[in-house]
């Protein structure tokens, strides 16, 4: 057997190196694929729960405009919120905005229904309640979900060198859900006057 010469054993080495970075490349490129569709999955199941939500707030606030005369301007915004999450592209800022301004609005009209016994005592409106109290708690699990995806996302496009395969093939970091208005921050604080 004839020994292999110098030219061909680079020429082996070369080759070898780039099949080696061929296979890291692909990899590399479907972990992205992996991570976007994640993502796209738990944007999807937010959606589904905002849904939900706005399928229930109108019975909410039609029987509570039924029981007590309350603010129009929590109406008003709330409707408005609505409207600039129908308009935003699904996963944009624009979206993730409105969905701020609405829960903002849904927390002031939840503490203005407070003052008002009547409401608390409507068998429909404490059943609505409830099933708005759900639907919130599915929704912070889908958005702690989303963040941890879009989390796992965003880093792998950060990271060395898998950011240069994110800049070559267009893959860019996803929004996190936060808390984007300061009122929603804080709890709103509710006194009762039992003189």
């Amino acid at each position: 057997m004839k020994p292999l010469s110098v030219g061909k054993i680079i020429g082996l080495v070369v080759l070898g190196l780039l099949i080696i970075f061929a296979l890291w490349l692909m990899a590399t490129y479907n972990s992205f694929v992996s991570f976007n569709e994640n993502a796209k999955t738990a944007q999807a199941d937010i959606e589904v729960q905002y849904q939900r939500r706005f399928d229930v707030i109108p019975n909410l606030v039609k029987t509570a405009e039924g029981i007590a005369n309350l603010e129009k301007s929590v109406f008003t915004s709330l409707a408005e919120a609505r409207s600039k999450y129908a308009g935003a592209q699904p996963g944009s800022d624009d979206r993730i905005k409105a969905m701020g301004q609405f829960d903002t609005s849904l927390s002031r009209l939840m503490v203005i229904v407070e003052n008002y016994p009547v409401l608390k005592s409507s068998e429909s409106f404490l059943k609505l309640q409830d099933s708005i109290e759900g639907t919130e708690n599915r929704i912070s699990v889908a958005r702690q979900n989303y963040n941890a995806v879009v989390n796992q996302l965003n880093k792998k496009i950060q990271y060395f060198p898998s950011n240069f395969v994110a800049r070559i093939f267009g893959f860019g970091e996803r929004t996190r859900f936060e808390v984007l208005e300061p009122a929603a921050k804080t709890a709103p604080k509710v006194e009762f006057d039992f003189k």
